[in-house]
């Protein structure tokens, strides 16, 4: 048995090596063959199997896209497929049942194949070849400008593609994960847990959204699928502008792509069944007029959905808001959405209701919540609600408001029992701030903490009781500064963590990385890493450190390394902190380009300063300086995540300072100061 398998290993190294010493001939007469047990067979335009090239022409194996039940050769505009489907046989296996599948092209005449024995054959205009530019698709029928199309529910076992037209007999001989001959082009069989392609023809893969190798099956929900090609940069979809949608998976600050959500701003999110559903206010013209939303199995990798709630007619522009679970939940299923519009001289709250979280329906009018002028300006600020649970049931909200003087508040709050009908109470006494924003509010412990935003700050409030008083939090008062904004908090089963966005000097908006809400035994809230973001290191890089004697006539040691910026980097150390105030600090230094970057300066205690730095080490001046009032040891750990002009850097996994750099990072990145080889040590790095 053992010398069988060895054989067998040997064979497939052989057909591996042969497939890759090949030439890339264009693919023309070709076979698609897949072994797989549909999930169910009411799935509409599901490809299980799609070759695709740049220009979006594709051929696919296709379950029910114009009979329900009936397998197809699915292809651009129908250009390869046979729309007469009516005496083809219907698909009966369920789910479990794996049955196989093959289309081969000759020349030009399409046949289908179901177990070995023809399903449907007929003769096509003109085949289409494809170059080194295609890609491979398993689960999903398109992805393009117009986004992800045809996703397919079910397990497959075995998925292959021929650079020849299979006879009937050849298909039938096939036997799932186990050689055949002639050898294929492409073959996965996802055994060990693995999505790649044994024949390394596509060694470039990923598995997007919710697709998964599960004993030697991809597993597919109708959320996801496998992307392969040649080369990783064809994992991309290439409009004619930058500013075009691109539906590939992002990670690390993601950004908002379509034209029609535009540059985006406040963002927040909502955890349901295990997958984290981003909302955030935007703008595809010249004021606020849409939410849009992207979805994520881990919260680290995020897929573009677009927009899901426009402004109303004669509405000037939207405000933010927030997503709760309806108190009745358990009869109605129903989540909730409320958003504030701004219409003639007055900003009022609406409210919009989904049961998947993606499709969202706007409320009627009648549940509009207009400002109760008892305790609140008519024509001031009335916007974004945060709810927690209120004792007795229903939900106590927060929200951005102008509250009269006589009152002492600084924001809004009030109740509901049915999730969308408000009332509208005395708003709680504050002090330690002026006017400002209601970020989110959340019980901690025994208190409850609210970020509260006065622009361009985040700043913490605390309170024993939900209808207060709130007071300004004695220590690390400034949660977030600078280049962030309206950060929000977002319970997880495990704890509580932070969402926020990320403003680039140009002014672009990202999303930034989610982060863990931290309590120390004061109760002072501050912001750290939190370990799902380990899932950002994806591929390990080699980090040469300087070479001896680097940056003796200079202040700067570089890293000989040079890190792909646009792509993301998380580079991590331990740093020597110095010993007192008049040590020399430590750091790093990002160059931006030959004579320019960014330096990252840490004192003593843990005080941080960021500005921008000449390249021989002189003229830094500090554009921000931050004291997270943390006791550290005398030396610590340190993260910084980078990419683009985008920073986060963090000590002994405290958030320390997201940042913008003046212009993007070139990749090429020091450490201060150069005399001491201990400053910055255990150096590792990864790209996303």
């Amino acid at each position: 048995m053992k010398q069988t398998s060895k054989l067998i290993a040997l064979l497939l190294f052989f057909l591996a090596t042969a497939a890759a010493a090949a030439g890339d001939q264009p693919l023309h007469d070709k076979t698609l063959v897949a072994w797989v047990a549909p999930g169910n067979l009411t799935q509409q335009g599901g490809s299980v199997l799609t070759l695709i090239d740049k220009a979006e022409h594709f051929d696919a194996l296709v379950l029910g896209e114009v009979a329900q039940g009936k397998w197809m050769a699915g292809s651009d505009f129908f250009r390869r497929t046979h729309q007469d489907q009516a005496n083809w046989p219907l698909e009966s296996a369920g789910p479990g049942t794996p049955v196989q599948l093959a289309i081969t092209y000759r020349g030009d005449q399409v046949t289908l194949f179901r177990n070995g024995k023809e399903y449907a054959v007929y003769p096509m205009g003109q085949a289409q070849s494809f170059g080194d530019d295609a890609t491979v698709l398993i689960g999903l029928r398109y992805i393009g400008e117009m986004g992800e199309i045809g996703f397919f529910t079910g397990a497959i076992e075995d998925v292959r593609i021929y650079d020849t037209a299979l006879t009937a007999q050849q298909i039938g001989a096939l036997v799932p994960n186990k050689p055949s001959d002639p050898k294929p082009l492409a073959w996965w069989t996802f055994e060990d847990d693995k999505a790649d392609d044994i024949m390394r023809r596509f060694p470039a893969s990923r598995l997007e959204g919710n697709a998964k190798v599960v004993d030697g099956k991809l597993v597919l929900d109708g959320s996801g699928y496998l992307w392969a090609a040649k080369d990783a940069k064809l994992l991309t979809i290439e409009g004619e502008q930058e500013t075009s949608f691109d539906a590939s998976v992002q990670t690390l600050f993601y950004k908002a792509r379509s034209k029609q959500t535009g540059n985006m701003w406040d963002t927040w999110l909502y955890l349901h069944q295990g997958n984290y559903y981003l909302y955030y206010l935007a703008k595809a013209g010249d004021q606020w007029d849409n939410i849009a939303m992207a979805r994520s199995p881990d919260g680290v990798h995020w897929t573009e959905i677009g927009r899901v709630l426009s402004k109303g007619r004669g509405v000037t522009w939207m405000g933010t808001g927030s997503t709760w679970k309806s108190p009745n939940f358990a009869k109605d299923g129903k989540f909730f959405m409320n958003f504030s519009e701004w219409k003639g001289p007055r900003q009022t709250i609406f409210f919009a209701e989904s049961k998947d979280l993606v499709h969202w329906t706007r409320l009627g009018n009648e549940y509009e919540f207009v400002q109760d002028e008892r305790w609140y300006e008519k024509n001031g600020r009335w916007d974004c609600i945060w709810t927690i649970p209120r004792p007795g049931g229903g939900l106590y909200g927060y929200w951005t408001a102008t509250p009269k003087a006589e009152t002492g508040g600084r924001f809004g709050f009030g109740e509901t029992l049915d999730g969308i009908t408000w009332k509208a109470l005395p708003p709680p006494k504050v002090s330690g701030v002026r006017e400002g924003e209601v970020g989110a509010i959340e019980r901690i412990g025994d208190k409850y903490y609210m970020m509260f935003g006065t622009h361009p700050t985040m700043v913490t409030l605390v309170a024993d009781r939900p209808e207060g008083p709130f007071v300004a939090a004695r220590k690390n008062f400034c949660l977030l500064a600078g280049h962030t904004y309206f950060s929000r908090f977002f319970p997880i089963p495990d704890g509580v963590l932070v969402n926020h966005h990320s403003i680039a000097r140009d002014g672009q908006v990202y999303f930034g990385t989610l982060k863990s809400a931290l309590l120390d035994d004061a109760g002072t809230l501050r912001l750290g890493w939190w370990k799902g973001n380990d899932k950002l290191k994806h591929l390990a890089v080699d980090v040469k450190p300087p070479s001896p004697g680097s940056g003796e006539t200079q202040k700067i040691a570089m890293i000989e390394t040079l890190f792909d910026a646009s792509r993301g980097l998380v580079l991590e150390g331990t740093l020597k902190l110095p010993a007192s105030k008049e040590s020399q600090p430590v750091g790093l230094y990002l160059a931006h380009d030959n004579d320019t970057g960014t330096a990252i300066l840490v004192h003593a205690g843990g005080i941080a300063e960021l500005g921008p730095m000449r390249a021989n080490g002189t003229g830094f001046k500090a554009e921000y300086r931050v004291d997270r009032e943390w006791k550290f040891g005398a030396s610590a750990g340190f993260r910084l995540l980078l990419k683009g002009s985008l920073i986060e850097f963090y000590l002994e996994d405290l958030l320390i300072d997201c940042y913008s750099l003046p212009q993007g990072a070139s990749g090429r990145i020091g450490i201060l100061p150069a005399g001491d080889p201990a400053a910055l040590t255990a150096l590792k790095a990864w790209c996303p």
